[in-house]
Protein backbone atom coordinates (compact mmCIF):
# COMPACT_ATOMS: atom_id res chain seq x y z
CA UNK A 1 0.00 0.00 0.00
CA UNK A 2 2.87 2.55 0.94
CA UNK A 3 4.61 1.57 -2.75
CA UNK A 4 1.26 2.31 -3.99
CA UNK A 5 0.57 5.61 -2.45
CA UNK A 6 4.36 6.29 -3.09
CA UNK A 7 3.59 6.22 -6.76
CA UNK A 8 0.78 8.42 -6.79
CA UNK A 9 2.39 11.11 -5.09
CA UNK A 10 5.50 10.87 -7.64
CA UNK A 11 2.77 11.11 -10.44
CA UNK A 12 1.02 13.83 -9.12
CA UNK A 13 4.93 16.01 -8.47
CA UNK A 14 5.44 15.17 -11.75
CA UNK A 15 2.25 16.65 -13.26
CA UNK A 16 2.83 19.90 -11.33
CA UNK A 17 6.58 20.06 -11.87
CA UNK A 18 6.08 19.46 -15.68
CA UNK A 19 2.91 20.13 -17.40
CA UNK A 20 4.45 18.81 -20.70
CA UNK A 21 5.08 15.27 -19.51
CA UNK A 22 2.70 12.79 -21.32
CA UNK A 23 0.74 12.18 -17.84
CA UNK A 24 -2.73 12.75 -17.60
CA UNK A 25 -5.00 12.89 -14.46
CA UNK A 26 -4.22 10.26 -12.01
CA UNK A 27 -7.04 8.16 -11.89
CA UNK A 28 -8.25 4.36 -12.19
CA UNK A 29 -4.18 3.14 -11.34
CA UNK A 30 -3.70 -0.36 -10.89
CA UNK A 31 -1.04 -3.15 -10.82
CA UNK A 32 -0.53 -5.47 -13.27
CA UNK A 33 1.66 -7.92 -14.44
CA UNK A 34 3.58 -7.29 -17.91
CA UNK A 35 6.03 -8.18 -20.13
CA UNK A 36 8.68 -6.07 -21.00
CA UNK A 37 10.94 -6.83 -24.22
CA UNK A 38 12.87 -5.41 -26.66
CA UNK A 39 11.17 -5.04 -30.31
CA UNK A 40 12.58 -4.22 -33.81
CA UNK A 41 10.37 -3.30 -36.64
CA UNK A 42 10.79 -4.11 -40.29
CA UNK A 43 9.40 -2.37 -43.43
CA UNK A 44 10.05 -2.71 -46.90
CA UNK A 45 13.37 -5.48 -45.90
CA UNK A 46 14.66 -3.05 -44.04
CA UNK A 47 15.17 -3.38 -39.73
CA UNK A 48 15.50 -1.29 -36.93
CA UNK A 49 16.08 -1.54 -33.35
CA UNK A 50 13.33 0.64 -31.68
CA UNK A 51 14.15 2.51 -27.84
CA UNK A 52 12.15 2.05 -24.83
CA UNK A 53 10.23 -1.46 -24.24
CA UNK A 54 7.28 -3.44 -26.01
CA UNK A 55 4.96 -3.85 -23.26
CA UNK A 56 2.36 -6.74 -23.30
CA UNK A 57 -0.87 -7.01 -21.07
CA UNK A 58 -3.54 -8.98 -21.03
CA UNK A 59 -2.32 -10.12 -24.87
CA UNK A 60 -2.44 -6.74 -26.26
CA UNK A 61 1.07 -5.50 -26.77
CA UNK A 62 2.33 -1.85 -26.50
CA UNK A 63 4.71 0.61 -27.65
CA UNK A 64 5.80 3.89 -26.47
CA UNK A 65 3.58 6.76 -28.66
CA UNK A 66 7.09 9.04 -29.13
CA UNK A 67 8.55 5.56 -30.10
CA UNK A 68 5.88 5.67 -32.93
CA UNK A 69 5.95 9.48 -33.83
CA UNK A 70 9.57 9.19 -34.53
CA UNK A 71 9.31 6.47 -36.61
CA UNK A 72 7.39 8.36 -38.54
CA UNK A 73 9.02 11.45 -38.26
CA UNK A 74 6.34 13.10 -36.31
CA UNK A 75 6.28 15.67 -33.58
CA UNK A 76 4.66 14.73 -30.20
CA UNK A 77 3.46 17.64 -28.35
CA UNK A 78 1.23 17.81 -25.29
CA UNK A 79 -1.32 20.29 -25.39
CA UNK A 80 -4.24 21.36 -22.85
CA UNK A 81 -6.88 19.63 -25.61
CA UNK A 82 -5.01 16.21 -26.03
CA UNK A 83 -1.90 14.73 -27.53
CA UNK A 84 -0.82 16.03 -31.04
CA UNK A 85 1.02 14.61 -33.15
CA UNK A 86 1.95 16.70 -36.94
CA UNK A 87 4.22 16.17 -39.74
CA UNK A 88 4.36 14.15 -43.08
CA UNK A 89 2.73 11.31 -41.66
CA UNK A 90 4.50 9.02 -44.78
CA UNK A 91 6.47 6.00 -44.53
CA UNK A 92 8.16 4.93 -41.58
CA UNK A 93 11.82 6.03 -41.49
CA UNK A 94 14.35 2.82 -40.82
CA UNK A 95 17.54 3.65 -39.12
CA UNK A 96 19.33 -0.18 -39.30
CA UNK A 97 22.36 0.81 -37.95
CA UNK A 98 22.77 -0.02 -33.93
CA UNK A 99 23.77 2.45 -31.63
CA UNK A 100 24.15 -0.29 -28.94
CA UNK A 101 24.67 -4.59 -28.93
CA UNK A 102 21.78 -6.51 -29.47
CA UNK A 103 19.33 -7.33 -26.38
CA UNK A 104 20.50 -11.09 -25.17
CA UNK A 105 17.27 -11.90 -23.07
CA UNK A 106 14.73 -14.52 -23.92
CA UNK A 107 11.20 -13.33 -22.51
CA UNK A 108 8.48 -16.00 -23.09
CA UNK A 109 5.61 -13.97 -24.90
CA UNK A 110 2.94 -16.70 -24.59
CA UNK A 111 1.42 -16.51 -20.77
CA UNK A 112 -1.49 -19.18 -21.60
CA UNK A 113 -2.02 -21.01 -18.67
CA UNK A 114 -4.02 -24.45 -18.83
CA UNK A 115 -5.22 -26.75 -16.39
CA UNK A 116 -7.55 -29.45 -16.04
CA UNK A 117 -10.20 -30.10 -13.03
CA UNK A 118 -13.27 -32.41 -11.99
CA UNK A 119 -16.35 -30.41 -12.13
CA UNK A 120 -19.91 -31.56 -11.31
CA UNK A 121 -21.13 -29.80 -14.11
CA UNK A 122 -21.48 -31.60 -17.34
CA UNK A 123 -19.79 -29.16 -19.85
CA UNK A 124 -17.22 -26.01 -18.63
CA UNK A 125 -14.64 -23.38 -20.03
CA UNK A 126 -12.56 -20.53 -18.58
CA UNK A 127 -11.37 -18.14 -20.75
CA UNK A 128 -8.98 -15.37 -20.08
CA UNK A 129 -9.17 -12.03 -20.94
CA UNK A 130 -6.87 -11.14 -24.29
CA UNK A 131 -6.77 -15.23 -24.70
CA UNK A 132 -8.67 -17.25 -27.56
CA UNK A 133 -8.31 -20.60 -26.27
CA UNK A 134 -9.71 -21.23 -22.41
CA UNK A 135 -7.90 -22.52 -20.02
CA UNK A 136 -10.15 -25.08 -18.98
CA UNK A 137 -12.38 -27.52 -20.84
CA UNK A 138 -14.86 -29.97 -20.09
CA UNK A 139 -17.48 -30.75 -22.81
CA UNK A 140 -16.81 -27.37 -23.91
CA UNK A 141 -17.85 -27.64 -27.90
CA UNK A 142 -21.01 -29.62 -27.08
CA UNK A 143 -24.12 -28.02 -27.74
CA UNK A 144 -26.11 -27.14 -25.16
CA UNK A 145 -29.35 -25.57 -23.93
CA UNK A 146 -28.33 -22.01 -22.97
CA UNK A 147 -31.47 -21.00 -20.86
CA UNK A 148 -31.03 -17.32 -19.21
CA UNK A 149 -27.41 -17.05 -19.74
CA UNK A 150 -28.80 -15.60 -23.65
CA UNK A 151 -29.38 -12.36 -21.71
CA UNK A 152 -25.58 -11.94 -21.76
CA UNK A 153 -25.77 -11.04 -25.10
CA UNK A 154 -28.85 -9.33 -24.74
CA UNK A 155 -27.38 -6.87 -22.59
CA UNK A 156 -24.40 -6.71 -24.86
CA UNK A 157 -26.20 -5.88 -27.46
CA UNK A 158 -28.11 -3.42 -26.05
CA UNK A 159 -24.82 -1.36 -24.45
CA UNK A 160 -23.82 -1.79 -28.10
CA UNK A 161 -26.71 -0.33 -29.74
CA UNK A 162 -28.72 2.00 -26.98
CA UNK A 163 -27.62 4.63 -24.43
CA UNK A 164 -28.88 3.80 -20.88
CA UNK A 165 -30.78 7.04 -20.79
CA UNK A 166 -32.88 5.99 -23.90
CA UNK A 167 -36.96 6.51 -22.65
CA UNK A 168 -38.10 3.14 -23.81
CA UNK A 169 -41.85 2.46 -24.03
CA UNK A 170 -42.44 -1.11 -23.06
CA UNK A 171 -43.90 -2.52 -26.50
CA UNK A 172 -46.33 -5.33 -26.97
CA UNK A 173 -44.12 -8.19 -27.05
CA UNK A 174 -43.28 -8.12 -23.75
CA UNK A 175 -46.82 -9.81 -22.95
CA UNK A 176 -46.22 -12.74 -25.39
CA UNK A 177 -43.64 -14.66 -22.99
CA UNK A 178 -44.51 -18.09 -22.03
CA UNK A 179 -46.16 -18.06 -18.71
CA UNK A 180 -43.87 -20.57 -16.77
CA UNK A 181 -40.72 -18.08 -17.83
CA UNK A 182 -39.01 -15.60 -14.94
CA UNK A 183 -40.83 -12.11 -15.52
CA UNK A 184 -39.56 -8.67 -14.37
CA UNK A 185 -43.18 -7.37 -14.05
CA UNK A 186 -42.83 -4.80 -16.63
CA UNK A 187 -45.86 -4.40 -19.15
CA UNK A 188 -46.55 -3.17 -22.44
CA UNK A 189 -46.74 0.60 -22.15
CA UNK A 190 -44.66 0.77 -19.53
CA UNK A 191 -41.75 3.73 -19.75
CA UNK A 192 -38.59 4.00 -17.99
CA UNK A 193 -35.27 3.77 -19.17
CA UNK A 194 -32.84 1.59 -21.06
CA UNK A 195 -30.77 1.14 -17.71
CA UNK A 196 -33.48 0.52 -15.76
CA UNK A 197 -35.12 -2.00 -17.97
CA UNK A 198 -31.54 -4.08 -17.77
CA UNK A 199 -31.47 -4.79 -14.31
CA UNK A 200 -34.69 -5.99 -14.80
CA UNK A 201 -33.59 -8.25 -17.37
CA UNK A 202 -30.52 -9.57 -15.31
CA UNK A 203 -31.25 -9.20 -12.15
CA UNK A 204 -34.30 -11.29 -12.00
CA UNK A 205 -34.26 -12.28 -15.11
CA UNK A 206 -36.76 -11.03 -16.79
CA UNK A 207 -37.80 -12.45 -20.41
CA UNK A 208 -40.42 -9.72 -20.60
CA UNK A 209 -37.27 -7.34 -20.42
CA UNK A 210 -35.60 -8.98 -22.68
CA UNK A 211 -38.05 -8.53 -25.13
CA UNK A 212 -38.89 -5.17 -24.30
CA UNK A 213 -35.35 -4.60 -25.05
CA UNK A 214 -34.96 -6.38 -27.94
CA UNK A 215 -37.94 -4.31 -29.85
CA UNK A 216 -36.46 -1.10 -28.52
CA UNK A 217 -32.97 -1.67 -30.50
CA UNK A 218 -34.19 -3.83 -33.41
CA UNK A 219 -37.81 -2.89 -34.30
CA UNK A 220 -38.98 -6.36 -33.46
CA UNK A 221 -37.82 -9.23 -31.69
CA UNK A 222 -37.18 -11.37 -34.34
CA UNK A 223 -34.86 -8.66 -36.26
CA UNK A 224 -33.13 -8.62 -32.95
CA UNK A 225 -32.56 -12.15 -32.55
CA UNK A 226 -30.81 -11.61 -35.96
CA UNK A 227 -28.48 -9.39 -34.73
CA UNK A 228 -27.17 -11.50 -31.71
CA UNK A 229 -26.74 -13.89 -34.31
CA UNK A 230 -24.73 -11.89 -36.57
CA UNK A 231 -22.84 -10.96 -33.35
CA UNK A 232 -21.95 -14.10 -32.41
CA UNK A 233 -20.23 -14.28 -35.65
CA UNK A 234 -18.34 -11.72 -35.72
CA UNK A 235 -17.50 -12.73 -31.72
CA UNK A 236 -16.35 -15.85 -33.04
CA UNK A 237 -19.13 -17.76 -31.06
CA UNK A 238 -20.26 -20.22 -34.36
CA UNK A 239 -21.49 -22.68 -32.91
CA UNK A 240 -24.09 -20.57 -31.09
CA UNK A 241 -27.84 -20.28 -32.42
CA UNK A 242 -29.71 -17.84 -31.01
CA UNK A 243 -33.69 -17.82 -31.53
CA UNK A 244 -35.09 -15.48 -29.25
CA UNK A 245 -33.69 -12.84 -26.64
CA UNK A 246 -34.06 -14.64 -23.14
CA UNK A 247 -33.52 -17.96 -23.10
CA UNK A 248 -36.60 -19.79 -23.15
CA UNK A 249 -35.93 -23.22 -24.34
CA UNK A 250 -36.56 -23.59 -28.37
CA UNK A 251 -35.11 -27.12 -30.36
CA UNK A 252 -32.91 -25.12 -32.17
CA UNK A 253 -31.71 -22.48 -29.78
CA UNK A 254 -27.64 -23.90 -28.55
CA UNK A 255 -24.60 -22.74 -27.61
CA UNK A 256 -21.17 -24.11 -25.82
CA UNK A 257 -19.42 -23.30 -23.20
CA UNK A 258 -16.22 -22.12 -25.26
CA UNK A 259 -18.79 -19.99 -27.20
CA UNK A 260 -20.48 -18.42 -24.19
CA UNK A 261 -16.96 -17.86 -22.56
CA UNK A 262 -16.66 -15.65 -25.89
CA UNK A 263 -19.52 -13.55 -25.68
CA UNK A 264 -18.99 -13.30 -21.86
CA UNK A 265 -15.78 -11.50 -22.21
CA UNK A 266 -16.91 -9.42 -24.61
CA UNK A 267 -19.56 -8.35 -22.73
CA UNK A 268 -17.35 -8.03 -19.75
CA UNK A 269 -15.19 -5.10 -21.37
CA UNK A 270 -17.91 -2.69 -20.44
CA UNK A 271 -17.71 -1.07 -17.04
CA UNK A 272 -21.78 -0.67 -16.94
CA UNK A 273 -22.29 -5.04 -17.89
CA UNK A 274 -19.71 -5.58 -14.79
CA UNK A 275 -21.78 -3.25 -12.28
CA UNK A 276 -24.94 -4.71 -13.45
CA UNK A 277 -24.07 -8.02 -13.19
CA UNK A 278 -22.56 -7.64 -9.40
CA UNK A 279 -25.41 -5.62 -8.29
CA UNK A 280 -27.55 -7.99 -5.87
CA UNK A 281 -30.33 -5.77 -5.52
CA UNK A 282 -32.13 -2.86 -7.36
CA UNK A 283 -35.02 -0.94 -6.26
CA UNK A 284 -36.43 1.27 -8.61
CA UNK A 285 -39.66 3.70 -9.53
CA UNK A 286 -41.24 4.17 -13.23
CA UNK A 287 -44.43 5.02 -14.80
CA UNK A 288 -47.05 2.78 -15.77
CA UNK A 289 -49.06 3.02 -19.41
CA UNK A 290 -51.60 4.99 -17.03
CA UNK A 291 -48.67 7.41 -15.95
CA UNK A 292 -48.84 6.39 -12.16
CA UNK A 293 -45.61 5.25 -10.72
CA UNK A 294 -44.53 1.96 -10.26
CA UNK A 295 -42.07 0.22 -7.52
CA UNK A 296 -39.38 -2.11 -7.55
CA UNK A 297 -37.34 -4.49 -5.75
CA UNK A 298 -35.22 -6.78 -8.39
CA UNK A 299 -32.92 -9.77 -6.37
CA UNK A 300 -30.44 -10.96 -8.17
CA UNK A 301 -30.90 -14.27 -8.83
CA UNK A 302 -27.22 -15.50 -8.83
CA UNK A 303 -26.24 -16.21 -5.09
CA UNK A 304 -22.47 -15.48 -5.96
CA UNK A 305 -23.28 -11.85 -5.45
CA UNK A 306 -25.33 -12.11 -2.50
CA UNK A 307 -22.96 -10.50 0.30
CA UNK A 308 -24.62 -12.89 2.96
CA UNK A 309 -24.39 -15.44 0.91
CA UNK A 310 -22.40 -18.92 1.75
CA UNK A 311 -21.48 -19.06 -2.02
CA UNK A 312 -19.65 -15.36 -2.18
CA UNK A 313 -16.18 -15.34 -3.82
CA UNK A 314 -13.67 -12.95 -3.01
CA UNK A 315 -12.51 -12.70 -6.74
CA UNK A 316 -15.79 -13.49 -8.24
CA UNK A 317 -17.55 -9.74 -9.72
CA UNK A 318 -20.63 -11.00 -11.05
CA UNK A 319 -22.14 -13.38 -13.57
CA UNK A 320 -25.75 -14.78 -14.54
CA UNK A 321 -27.64 -17.70 -13.95
CA UNK A 322 -29.81 -19.82 -16.18
CA UNK A 323 -32.32 -22.98 -15.67
CA UNK A 324 -34.91 -24.42 -17.42
CA UNK A 325 -36.16 -28.06 -16.97
CA UNK A 326 -33.88 -29.15 -20.40
CA UNK A 327 -31.34 -26.99 -20.20
CA UNK A 328 -30.65 -27.74 -15.92
CA UNK A 329 -28.36 -25.04 -14.00
CA UNK A 330 -26.04 -22.88 -15.88
CA UNK A 331 -23.72 -20.06 -14.73
CA UNK A 332 -21.55 -17.65 -16.31
CA UNK A 333 -18.85 -15.60 -14.18
CA UNK A 334 -16.79 -12.81 -14.22
CA UNK A 335 -13.72 -12.62 -11.96
CA UNK A 336 -10.99 -10.56 -11.39
CA UNK A 337 -7.38 -11.18 -10.26
CA UNK A 338 -4.38 -8.92 -10.54
CA UNK A 339 -5.09 -7.06 -13.31
CA UNK A 340 -6.64 -10.24 -15.40
CA UNK A 341 -10.61 -10.87 -15.80
CA UNK A 342 -11.59 -14.89 -15.81
CA UNK A 343 -15.07 -15.83 -17.43
CA UNK A 344 -16.12 -19.34 -16.49
CA UNK A 345 -19.22 -20.87 -17.53
CA UNK A 346 -20.55 -24.37 -16.31
CA UNK A 347 -23.32 -25.65 -18.10
CA UNK A 348 -26.16 -28.37 -17.52
CA UNK A 349 -25.25 -28.21 -13.79
CA UNK A 350 -26.55 -28.32 -10.49
CA UNK A 351 -28.40 -25.97 -8.83
CA UNK A 352 -25.62 -25.74 -5.92
CA UNK A 353 -23.36 -27.59 -7.92
CA UNK A 354 -22.31 -25.01 -9.97
CA UNK A 355 -21.35 -22.11 -7.34
CA UNK A 356 -18.89 -24.74 -5.80
CA UNK A 357 -17.54 -25.73 -9.60
CA UNK A 358 -17.27 -22.11 -10.13
CA UNK A 359 -15.21 -21.37 -7.23
CA UNK A 360 -12.65 -24.17 -8.10
CA UNK A 361 -12.13 -23.02 -11.02
CA UNK A 362 -11.56 -19.75 -10.36
CA UNK A 363 -9.37 -20.66 -7.39
CA UNK A 364 -7.24 -23.08 -9.81
CA UNK A 365 -7.06 -20.30 -12.57
CA UNK A 366 -6.07 -17.39 -10.38
CA UNK A 367 -3.70 -19.63 -8.51
CA UNK A 368 -1.77 -20.58 -11.80
CA UNK A 369 -2.09 -16.91 -13.22
CA UNK A 370 0.11 -16.15 -10.36
CA UNK A 371 1.98 -17.93 -10.19
CA UNK A 372 2.93 -17.58 -14.13
CA UNK A 373 3.27 -13.84 -13.76
CA UNK A 374 5.74 -14.08 -10.44
CA UNK A 375 7.97 -16.12 -12.07
CA UNK A 376 7.83 -14.47 -15.29
CA UNK A 377 6.33 -11.00 -15.85
CA UNK A 378 7.26 -7.38 -13.81
CA UNK A 379 4.76 -5.61 -11.44
CA UNK A 380 4.01 -2.09 -12.86
CA UNK A 381 1.58 0.67 -12.53
CA UNK A 382 -0.80 1.29 -15.04
CA UNK A 383 -3.95 4.00 -16.37
CA UNK A 384 -5.75 4.70 -18.88
CA UNK A 385 -5.07 7.62 -21.38
CA UNK A 386 -7.64 9.96 -20.87
CA UNK A 387 -6.82 12.58 -23.64
CA UNK A 388 -7.73 12.24 -27.03
CA UNK A 389 -4.76 11.45 -29.59
CA UNK A 390 -4.75 13.86 -32.98
CA UNK A 391 -2.39 12.87 -36.04
CA UNK A 392 -2.06 16.40 -37.79
CA UNK A 393 -5.45 17.69 -36.04
CA UNK A 394 -7.61 14.57 -36.75
CA UNK A 395 -8.64 12.69 -33.97
CA UNK A 396 -7.48 8.86 -34.08
CA UNK A 397 -9.73 5.88 -32.99
CA UNK A 398 -7.16 4.37 -30.80
CA UNK A 399 -8.66 0.84 -29.21
CA UNK A 400 -5.75 0.01 -26.86
CA UNK A 401 -3.84 3.01 -25.00
CA UNK A 402 -2.16 2.91 -21.41
CA UNK A 403 0.25 5.08 -19.55
CA UNK A 404 3.11 3.51 -18.11
CA UNK A 405 5.77 5.59 -15.71
CA UNK A 406 4.33 8.68 -17.22
CA UNK A 407 4.75 7.57 -20.76
CA UNK A 408 2.13 7.27 -22.96
CA UNK A 409 1.66 3.89 -24.94
CA UNK A 410 -0.82 2.70 -27.83
CA UNK A 411 -0.84 -0.94 -29.22
CA UNK A 412 0.84 -2.06 -32.45
CA UNK A 413 -2.27 -2.60 -33.71
CA UNK A 414 -3.36 1.12 -33.46
CA UNK A 415 -0.29 2.50 -35.49
CA UNK A 416 -2.42 1.87 -38.10
CA UNK A 417 -4.29 5.15 -37.39
CA UNK A 418 -1.11 7.07 -36.99
CA UNK A 419 0.05 6.11 -40.81
CA UNK A 420 -2.40 6.56 -43.81
CA UNK A 421 1.03 4.70 -45.43
CA UNK A 422 0.46 1.63 -43.52
CA UNK A 423 -2.30 -1.30 -43.89
CA UNK A 424 -1.03 -3.73 -42.00
CA UNK A 425 0.77 -4.36 -38.84
CA UNK A 426 1.60 -8.06 -37.84
CA UNK A 427 3.68 -8.32 -34.86
CA UNK A 428 5.22 -12.13 -33.93
CA UNK A 429 3.92 -14.32 -31.60
CA UNK A 430 7.58 -14.86 -30.18
CA UNK A 431 11.20 -13.35 -29.70
CA UNK A 432 13.19 -13.44 -33.29
CA UNK A 433 16.76 -14.12 -33.14
CA UNK A 434 18.37 -11.14 -34.92
CA UNK A 435 21.96 -10.65 -36.05
CA UNK A 436 23.92 -7.23 -36.79
CA UNK A 437 27.31 -7.08 -39.29
CA UNK A 438 29.62 -4.72 -38.08
CA UNK A 439 26.95 -2.89 -36.21
CA UNK A 440 23.94 -2.74 -38.77
CA UNK A 441 20.82 -4.40 -38.18
CA UNK A 442 19.87 -8.12 -41.26
CA UNK A 443 16.66 -8.79 -42.67
CA UNK A 444 16.44 -12.09 -44.06
CA UNK A 445 13.25 -12.32 -46.07
CA UNK A 446 10.98 -12.70 -43.23
CA UNK A 447 13.01 -16.33 -42.47
CA UNK A 448 14.18 -17.16 -38.89
CA UNK A 449 17.62 -17.58 -38.26
CA UNK A 450 18.38 -20.55 -36.85
CA UNK A 451 20.32 -22.23 -34.17
CA UNK A 452 22.02 -25.69 -34.64
CA UNK A 453 24.78 -26.35 -31.65
CA UNK A 454 25.00 -22.84 -30.31
CA UNK A 455 25.70 -21.91 -34.13
CA UNK A 456 23.67 -19.20 -35.86
CA UNK A 457 22.46 -20.44 -39.40
CA UNK A 458 21.27 -17.53 -41.52
CA UNK A 459 19.64 -17.69 -45.15
CA UNK A 460 23.14 -17.66 -47.82
CA UNK A 461 22.12 -15.19 -50.19
CA UNK A 462 20.73 -11.96 -47.76
CA UNK A 463 24.39 -12.57 -45.71
CA UNK A 464 26.43 -12.72 -49.10
CA UNK A 465 24.52 -9.95 -50.34
CA UNK A 466 25.13 -7.87 -47.73
CA UNK A 467 28.43 -8.62 -47.19
CA UNK A 468 29.47 -8.08 -51.03
CA UNK A 469 29.80 -11.90 -52.18
CA UNK A 470 28.64 -12.82 -55.22
CA UNK A 471 26.58 -16.33 -55.02
CA UNK A 472 27.76 -19.15 -57.49
CA UNK A 473 26.26 -22.48 -57.13
CA UNK A 474 28.09 -25.87 -58.11
CA UNK A 475 25.25 -28.20 -57.92
CA UNK A 476 27.38 -31.06 -59.25
CA UNK A 477 29.71 -30.47 -55.70
CA UNK A 478 26.47 -28.80 -53.94
CA UNK A 479 29.21 -26.35 -53.37
CA UNK A 480 28.36 -22.46 -52.55
CA UNK A 481 31.01 -20.14 -53.54
CA UNK A 482 30.88 -16.38 -52.25
CA UNK A 483 33.62 -13.96 -54.14
CA UNK A 484 34.26 -10.24 -53.66
CA UNK A 485 37.56 -8.46 -54.99
CA UNK A 486 40.24 -10.10 -52.37
CA UNK A 487 37.85 -13.09 -50.69
CA UNK A 488 36.01 -16.02 -51.88
CA UNK A 489 34.49 -18.33 -49.88
CA UNK A 490 33.41 -22.16 -50.59
CA UNK A 491 30.91 -23.88 -47.96
CA UNK A 492 29.89 -27.54 -49.16
CA UNK A 493 26.41 -28.44 -48.07
CA UNK A 494 26.62 -30.62 -44.92
CA UNK A 495 30.52 -30.74 -44.56
CA UNK A 496 32.33 -29.10 -41.58
CA UNK A 497 35.23 -28.15 -43.87
CA UNK A 498 35.17 -24.71 -45.35
CA UNK A 499 37.86 -22.72 -47.90
CA UNK A 500 38.88 -19.00 -47.59
CA UNK A 501 40.87 -17.79 -50.57
CA UNK A 502 41.85 -21.99 -50.58
CA UNK A 503 42.93 -22.29 -46.88
CA UNK A 504 40.57 -25.07 -45.43
CA UNK A 505 38.86 -24.09 -41.90
CA UNK A 506 36.62 -26.43 -39.63
CA UNK A 507 33.05 -25.17 -39.00
CA UNK A 508 31.33 -25.91 -35.78
CA UNK A 509 27.83 -26.32 -38.08
CA UNK A 510 28.50 -26.82 -41.43
CA UNK A 511 25.96 -25.31 -44.15
CA UNK A 512 23.16 -26.98 -44.62
CA UNK A 513 19.44 -27.04 -46.06
CA UNK A 514 16.28 -26.62 -44.24
CA UNK A 515 13.10 -25.92 -45.54
CA UNK A 516 13.93 -25.92 -48.98
CA UNK A 517 16.34 -23.01 -47.70
CA UNK A 518 20.47 -22.95 -48.01
CA UNK A 519 21.39 -21.80 -44.21
CA UNK A 520 24.94 -20.91 -43.52
CA UNK A 521 27.10 -20.14 -40.37
CA UNK A 522 26.53 -16.82 -40.24
CA UNK A 523 30.06 -15.91 -37.77
CA UNK A 524 32.24 -17.43 -39.95
CA UNK A 525 31.21 -15.98 -43.24
CA UNK A 526 31.34 -12.56 -41.70
CA UNK A 527 34.47 -12.70 -39.77
CA UNK A 528 36.01 -14.00 -43.15
CA UNK A 529 35.42 -10.96 -45.06
CA UNK A 530 36.84 -8.96 -41.88
CA UNK A 531 33.27 -7.45 -40.23
CA UNK A 532 31.58 -8.67 -36.62
CA UNK A 533 28.64 -10.06 -36.03
CA UNK A 534 26.51 -9.50 -32.74
CA UNK A 535 22.80 -11.59 -32.21
CA UNK A 536 20.02 -11.05 -29.79
CA UNK A 537 16.51 -11.47 -29.47
CA UNK A 538 13.41 -9.40 -29.85
CA UNK A 539 9.75 -9.09 -30.90
CA UNK A 540 9.51 -8.31 -34.70
CA UNK A 541 6.67 -5.50 -35.92
CA UNK A 542 6.48 -5.65 -39.45
CA UNK A 543 4.62 -2.76 -41.37
CA UNK A 544 3.37 -3.30 -44.87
Amino acid sequence: MNRIKSMFLFLALLVFLFPSLEVSAITNAKTVYITEESYVVEHQDQAMLLNGPLLTYQQVSYLPLRGAANLFNLTLTNQANGIHLNGENTTPVIQSILSSPLPKETVRSNDHIQFSLAIGGHSGAVLEGGHTTPSFMKNANTPLYPASTVKVMTALLALEKGNLNDLVIVGPGAATVPSDSSKAGVNPGDVMTLEQLLHGLMLPSGNDAAVAIAEHIAGTHWQFVQMMNQRAREIGALNTTFMNAHGYDHTSQKTTASDLAKIGAEAAKHPFFMKLVSTPTYATTYRSRSGSPVHKVWRNTNDMVHPASSYRHPLVTGGKTGYTSISRHNLISFAEFEGSTFTTVILRGDRTQRYRDTAGLVNRATQLRGQFDRANKKQAYIQPVTQPIFVNGQEIAAKHTLLHNGTTYISVDDMRTISRAISTVHLTAEQRIQAAVSGNLLTFDRVDPTITSGRMLVPIRPIFEHLGLELDWNQATRTAVGKSGDTTIALRINEKTAQVNGVNHTLDVPATVVNGRTVVPVRFVTEATGQTIDWGRARVITLD
